[in-house]
């Protein structure tokens, strides 16, 4: 334990008598441990955040992203936290007045940061902290491809502070489809902050507009909110429903919460009124006396990392590419080289020995939804397996697809699940996962352009005939489309974004998810290198 070296302040002076100066000197002790002691016990609480956020990084090095996925921003975080932990350190060895000993201890972040990390304890997918996000498309149009094939107007916090309008979200979350702001600013500081605005009592009228927004959450009209002689929380609430609104992740647009770790709902009015028109932003608020325990780190770790299965649909749509890269024959065992394979397949073939494609990306993500394709994925899949593939190969797009049950007659009844599943196992080296759904339904797509985004149209005219089957489907059918297409991923992203995005209140974009490798069948002898 480290003790505070105090400075004294007071010299020996002939006015004070003995007992006056023994009486003082033990004042003054009692003073320098207590504020020992606080430095000591911020020193110590610093200490286990920082350790455990050292911990969740490991496990993010364990848990090993995808290749193409983007990674998890944590550099920053645990910078800020060892520094924190420097100052508190250094704070512990200075010799100070007890003056400047108080400030340094006031001046401490850790109340802050202790904050966001309990609040990132309490969410799931952590993927950045402390990030700015433009909220308007015309300040820069340097933007970045963000995971699922969304464009963000993202921009590091340590970047230039002249890129504005900007909003900071603390915690990027749920695999980027949660913003969260934490916020320890005291009841006390928010009414002095009304205060000194000029706000009274009777300014929280039933009829203030922003009010009337709380009966409808999920659909603020930010453009409309004046900003003029709002405090803090608002505008910063207000500004992140703009930023939010034009950085969609897989076509959605990210939740905003706000966690206030000092404020409670339900006792003063003025704050209250405060808390309603953070709402009206469509933002949900979660108060002090909302929070619930902080959990440990053990207990919810698992659930800190990125996961990019728990976001998708509850019914999958197949892309023709990801049909390929199923039955593949690079995707169940070590193909042995040939000489004669194109470049291509033999890149593959290497890139699967390093990265098992169907255990540690397609069947995480395929396992437990059921399971579409369009007829248009359907036949071209058969077209190529047909050409160019193997004998395996072409077994595994029968129990794929099931013909059989498609074509079924009482004389011929389809298969059951566990005997597709049986035989797809004797054609793989690895384990098939009991709740990997055969065989996938083959649809035939009737896309109504009614039920989409005025953009889906523009959308349309750039895609070829499989290619709009397939992503208007799924974006029609509200599903997340599987796909390794990331040229159409971008063309269609392009395309939204030149035109201003989805716009239309509850609409949304379409939902893929980009596989970073693909798979080619493997090919008979002969096929051109």
């Amino acid at each position: 334990m480290k003790t505070l070296k105090i400075q004294n302040e007071h010299d020996d002076d002939d006015k004070y008598d003995e007992s006056e100066d023994e009486l003082e000197g033990v004042e003054e002790e009692e003073r320098t441990a207590e504020l020992s002691d606080t430095v000591n016990d911020l020193i110590q609480r610093c200490t286990v955040i920082l350790a455990e956020v050292e911990q969740w990084i490991e496990a993010l090095h364990e848990h090993k992203l995808s290749k193409g996925q983007r990674p998890v921003e944590y550099r920053s975080l645990r910078n800020d936290f060892k520094s924190e932990l420097s100052f508190l350190q250094k704070l512990a060895e200075k010799n100070l007045s007890e003056e400047k000993a108080r400030h340094y201890i006031v001046s401490s972040n850790l109340l802050y940061y202790e904050a966001l990390w309990a609040a990132a304890k309490r969410s799931s997918g952590l993927l950045s902290f402390r990030k700015n996000f433009f909220w308007n498309r015309d300040i820069d149009h340097r933007q970045k491809l963000t995971q699922g094939g969304s464009k963000s107007l993202a921009k590091s916090n340590r970047g230039d502070k002249q890129s504005k309008p900007s909003a900071l979200v603390d915690i990027v979350a749920c695999d980027g489809l949660e913003w969260i702001r934490v916020s320890t600013v005291s009841e006390k500081r928010l009414l002095f902050d009304l205060a000194k605005l000029g706000w009274q009592n009777d300014a929280f009228s039933s009829s203030d507009s922003d009010s009337d927004l709380e009966d409808q959450p999920n659909k603020p009209s930010v453009s409309k909110f004046n900003d003029e002689d709002e405090v803090l929380l608002v505008k910063n609430a207000r500004d992140l429903a703009r930023a939010a609104a034009v950085n969609r992740i897989s076509g959605k647009q990210p939740r905003v919460r706000f966690i206030l770790t000092r404020i409670s709902s339900g006792k003063v009015k003025e704050i209250d009124a405060v808390l309603a028109k953070v709402r009206a932003t469509g933002a949900i608020l979660q108060c002090e006396n909302d929070l619930e325990p902080t959990p440990p780190l053990a207990s919810v770790l698992p659930n800190l990392l990125v996961d990019r299965s728990k976001n998708l649909s509850e019914v999958l749509n197949i892309d023709c590419t990801i049909l390929l890269a199923v039955i593949s024959d690079i995707s169940h065992y070590d193909v042995p080289m040939q000489d004669w394979f194109p470049r291509a397949v033999k890149a593959q073939i290497g890139s699967e020995r390093e990265n098992r494609l169907l255990p540690n990306q397609l069947y995480p993500t395929m396992g437990g939804h059921a399971m579409v394709c369009t007829e248009e994925a359907a036949n071209q899949m058969l077209e190529i397996v047909a050409t160019i593939g193997t004998d395996t190969e072409k077994a595994r797009a029968q129990l794929l697809l099931d013909f059989a049950s498609i074509s079924s007659t009482p004389e011929t009844p389809p298969k059951p699940r566990d005997q597709l599943l049986a035989e797809w196992a004797t054609l793989s080296a690895y384990p098939v996962p009991p709740d990997f759904h055969l065989p996938i339904t083959v649809v035939a797509p009737a896309i109504s352009f009614a039920t989409l985004p005025s953009v889906a149209q523009a959308v349309a005219a750039e895609l070829s005939t499989i290619n709009k089957s397939v992503f208007l489907y799924g974006w029609a059918q509200g599903l997340t489309t599987l796909s390794s297409n990331r040229t159409t991923a971008k063309q269609i992203e392009k395309v939204i974004e030149e035109r201003g995005g989805v716009k239309g209140e509850g609409e949304v974009g379409p939902d893929i998810w980009l596989c970073s490798e693909a798979r080619s069948l493997v090919a008979k002898q002969g096929r051109r290198k």
